[in-house]
Protein backbone atom coordinates (compact mmCIF):
# COMPACT_ATOMS: atom_id res chain seq x y z
CA UNK A 1 0.00 0.00 0.00
CA UNK A 2 1.34 3.39 -1.18
CA UNK A 3 1.97 5.76 1.56
CA UNK A 4 -0.54 8.13 0.98
CA UNK A 5 -3.09 5.66 1.26
CA UNK A 6 -1.76 4.26 4.45
CA UNK A 7 -1.95 8.05 6.11
CA UNK A 8 -5.51 8.90 4.52
CA UNK A 9 -7.03 5.69 6.29
CA UNK A 10 -4.86 6.08 9.51
CA UNK A 11 -6.45 10.02 9.77
CA UNK A 12 -9.77 8.43 9.06
CA UNK A 13 -9.60 5.92 11.38
CA UNK A 14 -8.44 8.88 13.86
CA UNK A 15 -11.61 11.38 13.68
CA UNK A 16 -13.51 8.44 15.14
CA UNK A 17 -11.27 6.84 17.64
CA UNK A 18 -9.33 10.21 19.05
CA UNK A 19 -8.71 9.99 22.86
CA UNK A 20 -9.87 13.49 24.07
CA UNK A 21 -8.14 14.73 27.83
CA UNK A 22 -11.00 15.46 29.92
CA UNK A 23 -8.50 18.61 31.42
CA UNK A 24 -7.42 19.02 27.55
CA UNK A 25 -6.79 22.72 26.92
CA UNK A 26 -7.90 24.59 23.96
CA UNK A 27 -4.48 24.43 21.77
CA UNK A 28 -2.97 28.07 20.42
CA UNK A 29 -1.26 29.33 17.75
CA UNK A 30 0.84 31.30 20.06
CA UNK A 31 4.43 30.56 21.04
CA UNK A 32 4.36 30.54 24.68
CA UNK A 33 7.07 32.97 26.29
CA UNK A 34 10.26 31.35 26.86
CA UNK A 35 10.29 31.99 30.27
CA UNK A 36 7.06 30.26 30.75
CA UNK A 37 8.13 26.96 28.94
CA UNK A 38 11.69 26.93 30.64
CA UNK A 39 9.80 27.24 34.09
CA UNK A 40 7.74 24.35 32.86
CA UNK A 41 10.63 22.03 31.93
CA UNK A 42 12.32 23.02 35.23
CA UNK A 43 9.17 22.29 37.65
CA UNK A 44 9.23 18.38 35.70
CA UNK A 45 13.13 18.08 35.91
CA UNK A 46 12.89 19.60 39.62
CA UNK A 47 9.98 17.33 40.52
CA UNK A 48 11.69 14.18 38.48
CA UNK A 49 14.86 14.58 41.31
CA UNK A 50 12.81 14.94 44.11
CA UNK A 51 11.16 12.19 43.40
CA UNK A 52 14.34 9.74 42.93
CA UNK A 53 15.89 11.72 46.04
CA UNK A 54 12.88 9.95 47.93
CA UNK A 55 12.82 6.66 46.22
CA UNK A 56 16.81 6.24 47.89
CA UNK A 57 14.89 6.08 51.58
CA UNK A 58 12.85 3.42 49.94
CA UNK A 59 14.04 -0.01 49.60
CA UNK A 60 11.09 -1.39 48.96
CA UNK A 61 11.37 1.12 45.61
CA UNK A 62 14.65 -0.02 44.66
CA UNK A 63 13.91 -1.43 41.24
CA UNK A 64 12.78 2.16 40.19
CA UNK A 65 15.96 4.01 41.53
CA UNK A 66 18.36 6.30 39.06
CA UNK A 67 21.11 4.19 37.75
CA UNK A 68 23.45 4.00 34.76
CA UNK A 69 20.84 2.50 31.93
CA UNK A 70 18.95 3.70 29.09
CA UNK A 71 16.00 4.49 31.37
CA UNK A 72 17.78 7.24 33.69
CA UNK A 73 20.36 7.98 30.32
CA UNK A 74 18.05 9.72 28.58
CA UNK A 75 16.58 11.81 31.04
CA UNK A 76 19.93 13.11 32.27
CA UNK A 77 20.62 13.61 28.24
CA UNK A 78 17.40 16.05 28.75
CA UNK A 79 19.31 17.72 32.41
CA UNK A 80 22.62 17.82 31.02
CA UNK A 81 21.07 20.54 28.17
CA UNK A 82 18.86 22.08 30.65
CA UNK A 83 21.30 23.36 33.29
CA UNK A 84 23.51 24.83 30.85
CA UNK A 85 20.77 27.40 29.76
CA UNK A 86 18.87 27.45 33.26
CA UNK A 87 19.68 28.43 36.97
CA UNK A 88 18.28 24.73 38.24
CA UNK A 89 20.91 24.19 41.56
CA UNK A 90 18.90 21.19 42.87
CA UNK A 91 19.16 19.03 39.15
CA UNK A 92 22.98 20.38 38.26
CA UNK A 93 23.74 19.08 41.75
CA UNK A 94 21.66 15.31 40.99
CA UNK A 95 23.95 15.28 37.87
CA UNK A 96 26.98 15.64 39.33
CA UNK A 97 26.74 13.30 42.46
CA UNK A 98 25.25 10.42 40.20
CA UNK A 99 28.28 10.71 37.79
CA UNK A 100 31.17 10.88 41.06
CA UNK A 101 28.37 8.06 42.66
CA UNK A 102 28.65 5.72 39.89
CA UNK A 103 32.17 6.65 39.05
CA UNK A 104 31.61 7.75 35.46
CA UNK A 105 31.20 4.18 34.74
CA UNK A 106 28.86 1.77 32.77
CA UNK A 107 25.80 -0.68 33.27
CA UNK A 108 26.85 -3.85 32.18
CA UNK A 109 28.50 -7.32 33.25
CA UNK A 110 32.59 -7.34 31.53
CA UNK A 111 31.31 -9.99 29.03
CA UNK A 112 32.20 -8.50 25.60
CA UNK A 113 28.43 -8.49 24.42
CA UNK A 114 27.55 -6.58 27.27
CA UNK A 115 30.63 -3.72 26.96
CA UNK A 116 29.35 -2.58 23.10
CA UNK A 117 25.73 -2.51 23.96
CA UNK A 118 24.76 0.72 22.66
CA UNK A 119 21.94 0.97 25.82
CA UNK A 120 25.23 1.18 28.18
CA UNK A 121 26.90 3.76 26.38
CA UNK A 122 23.87 6.39 26.70
CA UNK A 123 25.05 7.33 29.62
CA UNK A 124 28.00 9.00 28.07
CA UNK A 125 26.44 12.05 27.65
CA UNK A 126 26.21 13.31 31.44
CA UNK A 127 29.76 12.27 31.14
CA UNK A 128 30.35 14.15 28.59
CA UNK A 129 28.43 17.13 29.11
CA UNK A 130 30.27 17.05 32.68
CA UNK A 131 33.83 17.22 31.35
CA UNK A 132 33.05 20.25 29.02
CA UNK A 133 31.58 21.84 32.68
CA UNK A 134 34.98 20.53 34.78
CA UNK A 135 37.50 19.80 32.43
CA UNK A 136 38.13 16.61 34.68
CA UNK A 137 39.98 14.58 32.22
CA UNK A 138 39.16 11.23 34.61
CA UNK A 139 35.35 11.96 33.63
CA UNK A 140 36.01 11.17 30.50
CA UNK A 141 38.11 7.91 30.47
CA UNK A 142 35.97 5.38 31.50
CA UNK A 143 33.67 6.19 28.40
CA UNK A 144 36.54 6.58 26.00
CA UNK A 145 37.81 3.11 27.06
CA UNK A 146 34.31 1.52 26.66
CA UNK A 147 34.22 3.33 23.23
CA UNK A 148 37.55 2.57 21.98
CA UNK A 149 36.50 -1.13 22.68
CA UNK A 150 33.44 -0.95 20.69
CA UNK A 151 35.02 0.45 17.33
CA UNK A 152 36.44 -2.35 16.14
CA UNK A 153 32.76 -4.56 15.78
CA UNK A 154 30.78 -1.84 14.32
CA UNK A 155 32.97 -1.26 10.73
CA UNK A 156 34.00 -5.18 10.59
CA UNK A 157 34.41 -5.67 7.28
CA UNK A 158 32.93 -7.76 5.96
CA UNK A 159 29.63 -6.55 7.47
CA UNK A 160 28.53 -10.05 10.24
CA UNK A 161 25.14 -11.12 9.46
CA UNK A 162 23.95 -9.57 12.54
CA UNK A 163 24.05 -6.47 13.45
CA UNK A 164 25.90 -3.95 16.73
CA UNK A 165 22.65 -2.36 16.76
CA UNK A 166 20.38 -4.48 15.65
CA UNK A 167 17.35 -2.48 17.30
CA UNK A 168 16.58 0.95 16.10
CA UNK A 169 16.41 2.44 20.08
CA UNK A 170 20.04 2.27 19.86
CA UNK A 171 20.37 4.91 17.42
CA UNK A 172 19.52 7.18 20.25
CA UNK A 173 21.58 5.44 22.78
CA UNK A 174 25.22 5.37 21.35
CA UNK A 175 25.49 7.13 17.89
CA UNK A 176 25.25 10.34 19.25
CA UNK A 177 27.90 9.73 22.13
CA UNK A 178 30.25 8.48 19.35
CA UNK A 179 29.72 11.96 17.42
CA UNK A 180 30.36 14.49 19.82
CA UNK A 181 33.38 11.74 21.11
CA UNK A 182 35.27 12.84 17.93
CA UNK A 183 33.97 16.57 18.54
CA UNK A 184 35.54 16.60 21.67
CA UNK A 185 38.83 14.28 21.14
CA UNK A 186 39.49 15.60 17.39
CA UNK A 187 39.55 11.75 16.51
CA UNK A 188 37.49 11.07 13.67
CA UNK A 189 37.65 7.24 14.91
CA UNK A 190 34.48 7.45 16.89
CA UNK A 191 32.50 8.94 14.17
CA UNK A 192 33.54 6.69 11.24
CA UNK A 193 32.79 4.12 13.19
CA UNK A 194 29.18 5.58 14.20
CA UNK A 195 28.60 6.04 10.66
CA UNK A 196 29.47 2.48 9.40
CA UNK A 197 27.30 1.02 11.52
CA UNK A 198 24.42 3.55 11.37
CA UNK A 199 23.94 3.09 7.27
CA UNK A 200 24.29 -0.57 8.26
CA UNK A 201 21.23 -0.36 10.50
CA UNK A 202 19.44 1.80 7.61
CA UNK A 203 19.89 -0.38 5.10
CA UNK A 204 18.20 -3.72 7.10
CA UNK A 205 16.06 -1.81 9.01
CA UNK A 206 14.58 1.44 7.26
CA UNK A 207 11.05 0.75 5.49
CA UNK A 208 11.57 2.90 1.97
CA UNK A 209 8.23 3.91 1.50
CA UNK A 210 6.44 4.37 4.75
CA UNK A 211 9.70 5.79 5.55
CA UNK A 212 9.50 4.50 9.41
CA UNK A 213 12.32 2.30 11.20
CA UNK A 214 11.63 -1.44 12.21
CA UNK A 215 12.08 -1.75 15.62
CA UNK A 216 13.65 -4.99 14.85
CA UNK A 217 14.21 -7.49 12.07
CA UNK A 218 11.40 -9.06 13.78
CA UNK A 219 8.61 -6.27 12.73
CA UNK A 220 9.59 -6.21 9.29
CA UNK A 221 7.01 -8.75 8.05
CA UNK A 222 5.30 -8.84 11.32
CA UNK A 223 1.67 -7.21 11.09
CA UNK A 224 -1.07 -6.52 13.76
CA UNK A 225 -4.31 -7.61 14.41
CA UNK A 226 -5.79 -5.50 11.69
CA UNK A 227 -3.30 -6.62 9.43
CA UNK A 228 -1.67 -3.67 9.87
CA UNK A 229 2.72 -2.89 9.34
CA UNK A 230 3.65 -2.10 12.95
CA UNK A 231 5.63 1.36 13.19
CA UNK A 232 6.31 1.92 17.22
CA UNK A 233 5.79 5.35 17.95
CA UNK A 234 8.27 5.51 20.47
CA UNK A 235 10.56 3.94 18.23
CA UNK A 236 10.81 6.36 15.58
CA UNK A 237 10.92 8.97 18.45
CA UNK A 238 14.02 7.32 19.28
CA UNK A 239 15.77 7.54 16.23
CA UNK A 240 14.39 10.92 15.27
CA UNK A 241 15.73 12.33 18.41
CA UNK A 242 19.06 10.11 17.84
CA UNK A 243 19.01 12.15 14.33
CA UNK A 244 19.08 15.50 15.99
CA UNK A 245 21.64 14.90 18.39
CA UNK A 246 24.10 13.35 15.77
CA UNK A 247 23.44 16.37 13.71
CA UNK A 248 24.31 19.24 16.61
CA UNK A 249 27.62 17.71 16.79
CA UNK A 250 28.61 16.49 13.47
CA UNK A 251 31.17 18.54 11.06
CA UNK A 252 29.35 20.49 8.68
CA UNK A 253 31.50 19.12 5.63
CA UNK A 254 31.44 15.28 6.71
CA UNK A 255 30.89 13.38 3.82
CA UNK A 256 27.89 11.78 4.69
CA UNK A 257 26.46 14.42 6.29
CA UNK A 258 23.35 15.41 3.68
CA UNK A 259 22.11 11.70 4.31
CA UNK A 260 21.73 12.24 7.79
CA UNK A 261 19.51 15.86 6.98
CA UNK A 262 17.75 14.07 4.15
CA UNK A 263 16.98 11.18 6.40
CA UNK A 264 15.57 13.33 9.07
CA UNK A 265 13.54 15.14 7.08
CA UNK A 266 11.87 11.75 5.24
CA UNK A 267 10.74 10.93 8.61
CA UNK A 268 9.48 14.15 10.07
CA UNK A 269 7.28 13.83 7.30
CA UNK A 270 5.71 10.52 7.85
CA UNK A 271 5.69 11.17 11.15
CA UNK A 272 4.00 15.02 11.39
CA UNK A 273 1.17 13.42 8.77
CA UNK A 274 0.30 10.98 11.93
CA UNK A 275 -0.46 13.60 14.78
CA UNK A 276 -3.98 13.34 15.85
CA UNK A 277 -6.08 16.29 16.52
CA UNK A 278 -5.31 16.21 20.39
CA UNK A 279 -1.67 16.87 19.06
CA UNK A 280 -0.41 13.81 20.55
CA UNK A 281 0.44 10.41 18.31
CA UNK A 282 -0.60 6.71 19.25
CA UNK A 283 1.40 4.28 20.20
CA UNK A 284 1.27 1.94 17.28
CA UNK A 285 1.49 4.77 14.07
CA UNK A 286 -0.72 2.81 11.29
CA UNK A 287 -3.17 0.99 14.08
CA UNK A 288 -5.17 3.66 15.31
CA UNK A 289 -7.66 1.14 15.99
CA UNK A 290 -5.44 -1.14 18.25
CA UNK A 291 -4.30 1.75 20.59
CA UNK A 292 -6.78 4.67 20.59
CA UNK A 293 -5.10 6.22 23.35
CA UNK A 294 -2.64 8.44 23.28
CA UNK A 295 1.22 7.88 24.53
CA UNK A 296 3.39 10.60 25.48
CA UNK A 297 6.83 9.64 25.45
CA UNK A 298 6.89 9.02 21.33
CA UNK A 299 4.87 12.43 21.08
CA UNK A 300 7.72 13.75 23.21
CA UNK A 301 10.58 13.05 21.16
CA UNK A 302 8.84 13.99 18.21
CA UNK A 303 7.68 17.60 19.45
CA UNK A 304 11.37 17.98 20.13
CA UNK A 305 12.68 16.88 17.14
CA UNK A 306 10.41 19.27 14.91
CA UNK A 307 11.27 21.80 16.92
CA UNK A 308 15.05 21.28 16.94
CA UNK A 309 14.30 21.18 12.97
CA UNK A 310 13.09 24.29 13.02
CA UNK A 311 15.33 26.23 15.08
CA UNK A 312 18.20 24.66 13.48
CA UNK A 313 16.67 25.01 9.16
CA UNK A 314 16.40 21.66 8.32
CA UNK A 315 12.57 21.67 8.62
CA UNK A 316 10.23 24.38 6.99
CA UNK A 317 9.00 26.65 10.21
CA UNK A 318 5.51 27.32 8.05
CA UNK A 319 4.78 23.85 7.63
CA UNK A 320 5.56 22.08 10.77
CA UNK A 321 5.68 24.93 13.34
CA UNK A 322 1.55 24.32 13.69
CA UNK A 323 2.54 21.08 14.57
CA UNK A 324 4.89 21.72 16.90
CA UNK A 325 2.58 23.89 19.11
CA UNK A 326 -0.03 21.10 18.60
CA UNK A 327 2.49 18.75 20.28
CA UNK A 328 3.66 21.08 23.08
CA UNK A 329 -0.17 21.53 24.08
CA UNK A 330 -1.10 18.01 23.91
CA UNK A 331 2.10 16.89 26.45
CA UNK A 332 1.19 19.72 28.89
CA UNK A 333 -2.19 18.54 29.12
CA UNK A 334 -0.87 15.19 30.48
CA UNK A 335 1.08 16.49 33.08
CA UNK A 336 0.63 14.90 36.55
CA UNK A 337 -0.45 16.73 39.91
CA UNK A 338 3.10 15.11 40.98
CA UNK A 339 4.71 17.53 37.94
CA UNK A 340 5.61 14.35 36.11
CA UNK A 341 4.40 13.84 32.23
CA UNK A 342 2.07 11.30 32.36
CA UNK A 343 0.67 8.63 29.90
CA UNK A 344 3.73 7.37 29.08
CA UNK A 345 4.09 4.03 27.45
CA UNK A 346 6.08 1.54 29.81
CA UNK A 347 9.79 0.04 28.94
CA UNK A 348 9.31 -2.42 25.93
CA UNK A 349 9.90 -3.08 22.49
CA UNK A 350 6.60 -2.40 20.62
CA UNK A 351 3.34 -0.53 21.09
CA UNK A 352 1.03 -1.39 23.95
CA UNK A 353 -1.79 0.49 25.60
CA UNK A 354 -0.75 3.53 28.25
CA UNK A 355 -2.39 5.27 31.66
CA UNK A 356 -2.65 8.12 32.25
CA UNK A 357 -0.68 7.51 35.87
CA UNK A 358 2.50 5.96 34.29
CA UNK A 359 5.25 7.64 33.98
CA UNK A 360 9.12 7.23 33.07
CA UNK A 361 12.67 8.72 33.50
CA UNK A 362 12.86 8.76 29.27
CA UNK A 363 9.67 10.49 29.00
CA UNK A 364 10.52 12.83 30.99
CA UNK A 365 14.02 13.32 29.35
CA UNK A 366 12.34 14.10 25.95
CA UNK A 367 9.25 16.34 27.69
CA UNK A 368 13.01 18.63 28.57
CA UNK A 369 14.70 17.86 25.17
CA UNK A 370 11.10 19.38 23.71
CA UNK A 371 10.30 22.18 26.45
CA UNK A 372 13.97 23.50 25.46
CA UNK A 373 13.44 23.71 21.99
CA UNK A 374 10.35 25.15 21.97
CA UNK A 375 11.96 27.76 24.56
CA UNK A 376 14.08 28.92 21.21
CA UNK A 377 11.16 29.04 18.61
CA UNK A 378 11.06 32.70 18.30
CA UNK A 379 15.10 32.67 18.01
CA UNK A 380 16.76 33.64 14.79
CA UNK A 381 17.70 30.06 13.05
CA UNK A 382 20.73 28.35 14.47
CA UNK A 383 23.31 26.82 12.29
CA UNK A 384 24.69 23.42 12.76
CA UNK A 385 27.16 21.62 14.14
CA UNK A 386 26.54 23.46 17.31
CA UNK A 387 29.89 25.06 18.90
CA UNK A 388 30.98 22.67 22.10
CA UNK A 389 31.97 24.83 24.76
CA UNK A 390 35.87 24.92 25.86
CA UNK A 391 36.60 23.18 28.75
CA UNK A 392 37.78 25.18 31.82
CA UNK A 393 40.88 24.93 33.80
CA UNK A 394 40.35 22.12 36.09
CA UNK A 395 39.82 22.91 39.97
CA UNK A 396 41.07 20.05 41.75
CA UNK A 397 42.52 18.98 44.95
CA UNK A 398 45.62 16.93 45.41
CA UNK A 399 44.19 15.44 48.90
CA UNK A 400 40.76 13.31 49.33
CA UNK A 401 40.87 14.22 53.10
CA UNK A 402 37.32 15.85 53.60
CA UNK A 403 37.15 19.17 55.63
CA UNK A 404 36.35 18.40 59.30
CA UNK A 405 34.87 21.89 60.32
CA UNK A 406 35.84 22.87 64.14
CA UNK A 407 32.46 23.01 66.26
CA UNK A 408 31.81 26.28 67.74
CA UNK A 409 33.57 25.93 71.29
CA UNK A 410 36.44 23.02 70.75
CA UNK A 411 38.28 21.01 73.28
CA UNK A 412 41.83 21.32 73.07
CA UNK A 413 41.80 17.86 71.64
CA UNK A 414 39.86 18.76 69.09
CA UNK A 415 41.57 21.86 67.94
CA UNK A 416 45.50 19.38 68.03
CA UNK A 417 43.32 16.94 65.76
CA UNK A 418 42.44 19.62 63.28
CA UNK A 419 45.45 20.93 63.18
CA UNK A 420 46.95 17.83 62.36
CA UNK A 421 44.21 17.31 59.62
CA UNK A 422 45.27 20.49 58.41
CA UNK A 423 49.10 19.59 58.21
CA UNK A 424 48.60 15.90 57.19
CA UNK A 425 46.55 17.76 54.02
CA UNK A 426 49.40 20.30 53.25
CA UNK A 427 51.85 17.78 53.23
CA UNK A 428 49.93 15.51 50.60
CA UNK A 429 49.96 19.07 48.52
CA UNK A 430 53.23 19.22 48.94
CA UNK A 431 55.15 15.61 48.66
CA UNK A 432 52.61 14.51 46.04
CA UNK A 433 53.38 14.08 42.60
CA UNK A 434 51.02 16.07 40.06
CA UNK A 435 50.90 15.09 36.27
CA UNK A 436 50.03 18.25 35.69
CA UNK A 437 52.37 20.39 38.10
CA UNK A 438 55.04 18.19 38.06
CA UNK A 439 55.59 16.81 34.27
CA UNK A 440 55.37 18.36 31.41
CA UNK A 441 54.96 16.33 28.07
CA UNK A 442 57.67 16.31 25.92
Amino acid sequence: MKLTQTLAIALTISSSLMFTSPQAEPISNKIPEREQTITTVKKLASAEVARLKEIENKPELKRRHINTNWISATFFVGTAKLVDVANVPDVLAFNMETAQRFNYAHQGHGAPVHLINADDQAIGDLYQAIYLRTGLPGVLMPLQQRLDYTLPYLSLDPAPKKLVWWWCDSLFMAPPVLTRMSAITGDAKYIDAMDKQFWRVYERLYDKEINLFARDERFIERRSANGKKIFWSRGQGWVVAGLARILEAMPENYPSRPQYVTLFQEMMASIAKLQQPDGLWRASLLDLEAYPEPETSGTAFFTYALAFGINHGLLERDRYLPQVLKGWAGLNNYILPSGILGQVQSAGDQPVPTKRETTALYASGAFILAGLEIANLNQPITKLPLPLPKPPKPEYHASDIPPSPLPANPTPEQVREDQRRNAEKQAVKDLMFDPWVDYSQP
